[in-house]
């Protein structure tokens, strides 16, 4: 069976590869000729375990990357859309402009006996709305063409395992587009669980991550508390969870990200509209709570050279997109200070490049060296060079006096008590 995937991002060009590892041929479509053009030569545009040995087995062969609406993909008996949704911040309404885009294309493709796969993050309802799109070309769902939204719920770094086993979530309209859907799904691997009907899905995609930033938004707010209390939160998160299976909280920190960071906010925009009462959901306020950390950090540094080290959202992923560091960065300099980064991943990819506006304001240099300059360093992402970085050389080449941020509390234990340095850790109100 031949398979169009839409967008070589991060959902789409996993899964076009655990596609060809499945039997399929696909064809993998995007504008970005630049983008297109490295994943021909072979080269991977952003790291995940175990995509560049599918690259190179399936490339050419049972995968072929293309900017053109090639023969092949108007043969393709399916189409699975996976570009991405433009979000500013809440209130604004997140843009759907490419989507809408990329849905055009393949109406003049043609859509009779294809079968149509949304693996987006959108606001609710809008399956239907390009359902409609589509039908006033004078086709029908569900006997000229067959509709699902299935949700993309990977975890960056685990994508290509997670595409194979996670359940697969699969909102249609009727029989014919299920039996359809299932038998592509069925192929890539991972359960299959049906739902009623792709408003049902949305609404999943949008009430796993917001319940992830809520869970998160508790412990940090427990942190919040534990700092004007003159209490350790790890201590008290311990001792809460320990043994005491129905608690799970977890530990504090930054909460950001591309699905995080903005999930929330969509959901949000299908409450608010529906859900009159003077006041806004849980997942809002919990995402507010997670957003209002970044403020809280910039009002603890101290001098004018401040390091910000790890730029990505989530540790060991090169991917700084809606990243809390970036957010950081950005009212550091609002405030008038010169600010470092540093980061392992610094323009190795599209996905570790600083924001234009960002770029040409800060300073960029080795971790090692940024260290040597700061008046205050802030652990912003807990990636494996820092959780494995000596702190006995981190006090040995800091300045005397140094304030350190550390908003994973990864130099809990070793950092409190050294002199010389100013060490505070999220949560940790009991240092004095």
């Amino acid at each position: 069976m031949k398979v169009s995937v839409f967008a070589m991002g991060r959902t789409g060009l996993p899964l076009s590869l655990v596609c060809a590892d499945s039997g399929f041929d696909v064809i993998g479509i995007d504008i970005n000729k630049e983008l297109v053009d490295q994943i021909k030569k072979g080269q991977i545009p952003f790291y995940e375990p175990g995509m560049k040995k599918l690259l190179d087995k399936h490339l050419g062969k049972k995968f072929k990357p293309t900017t053109e609406i090639t023969s092949d993909v108007k043969k393709s008996e399916y189409f699975v859309i996976a570009i991405g949704t433009k979000f500013n911040k809440y209130p604004e309404r997140g843009s759907l402009t490419n989507l809408y885009k990329v849905v055009d294309r393949i109406r003049k493709i043609g859509v009779k006996g294809k079968t149509l796969i949304f693996r987006v993050t959108l606001p609710i309802g809008t399956t239907d709305k390009i359902k409609k799109r589509i039908e006033k070309d004078g086709v029908k769902e569900g006997k000229d063409f067959f509709m699902a939204f299935v949700p993309e719920r990977l975890m960056e770094g685990k994508a290509i395992r997670e595409e194979k086993h996670l359940p697969k979530v699969i909102g249609c309209y009727n029989d014919k587009s299920f039996e359809k859907v299932k038998k592509f799904f069925e192929k890539v691997g991972g359960e299959i669980v049906r739902v009623n009907n792709p408003k049902v899905a949305e609404l999943v995609k949008l009430v796993d991550n917001s319940w992830r930033s809520m869970r998160f938004s508790f412990a940090n707010e427990i942190a919040f508390l534990s700092d004007a209390n003159s209490v350790n939160a790890m201590e008290v998160l311990r001792a809460a969870n320990k043994g005491y299976e129905r608690n799970k909280i977890p530990y504090p920190g930054p909460v950001s990200g591309y699905c995080l960071g903005k999930d929330p906010y969509l959901l949000e925009m299908a409450f608010d509209k529906v859900i009159v009462r003077g006041f806004n959901s849980v997942w809002f306020y919990g995402r507010r709570a997670n957003d209002w950390l970044c403020n809280n950090i910039v009002k603890r540094v101290k001098g004018k050279k401040i390091l910000v080290s790890g730029l990505s959202f989530k540790q060991d992923i090169d991917d700084y997109r809606n990243s809390h560091s970036m957010e950081i960065i950005d009212l550091l300099l609002d405030e008038g200070f010169d600010v470092i980064v540093a980061d392992p991943y610094l323009d190795s990819t599209t996905y570790t490049r600083l924001p234009a506006h960002l770029d040409k304001n800060v300073e960029k240099m080795s971790f090692k060296e940024g260290i040597k300059k700061a008046d205050t360093i802030i652990f912003s992402t807990a990636h494996k060079d820092y959780r494995e970085f000596n702190h006995k050389n981190l006090v040995k080449n800091t300045k005397k006096g140094v304030k350190i941020l550390d908003l994973w509390n990864i130099f809990e234990g070793k950092l409190e008590n050294v002199k010389d340095v100013n060490y505070v850790g999220l949560g940790r109100g009991d240092i004095r």
